[in-house]
């Protein structure tokens, strides 16, 4: 029992990491996207976004969906947001639980800015490349080039 309770309080932990976010703002200088190292089962429909203390978060790539995509050439800007789901596998390579987002990756130039959607979609916060936002950071950089979208 006292296992299933740390799994718990595990998994509750990694969820706000993931979803919450630092609330830190972020820019990164013109750089490849985020490679993959690795893909759940060998299975490149789910790459993975982050890994720590041996829990593995995989984007989904077939419930990724492109919502909204634009561009103004004249000012070098991109947008584009994203929906999809994040498997959380464990050590054992058991899905723990399934959790779904939604992200907006912005390129100005030769920066890339990437935002979480708030709560009830109340706007955007920026996220990282750091800390807790990381493994959603990796994320939509992972989307962006799944669906050829760059700078």
């Amino acid at each position: 029992i006292m296992k299933k309770i740390m799994q718990l309080v595990m998994m509750a932990v990694v969820a706000c990491f993931f979803a919450v976010g630092a609330g830190s703002v972020g820019q990164v200088e013109a750089a490849a996207l985020y490679t993959p190292a690795t893909y759940w089962n060998g299975n490149a429909n789910y790459p993975v976004a982050f890994t720590q203390a041996g829990v593995n978060r995989y984007v989904d790539l077939s419930s990724a969906k492109v919502e909204e995509q634009t561009e103004n050439v004249e000012d070098n800007i991109k947008t584009a947001i994203f929906t999809y789901d994040v498997i959380m596998v464990n050590e054992q390579g058991v899905e723990t639980s399934k959790f779904s987002y939604r992200t907006k990756i912005k390129f100005v130039g030769d920066e890339v800015f990437i935002f979480s959607a708030r709560r009830n979609n109340d706007g955007w916060a920026q996220l990282s490349d750091r800390s807790f936002d990381q493994p959603q950071y990796n994320a939509a950089q992972i989307l962006a080039e799944h669906f050829n979208i760059n700078k």
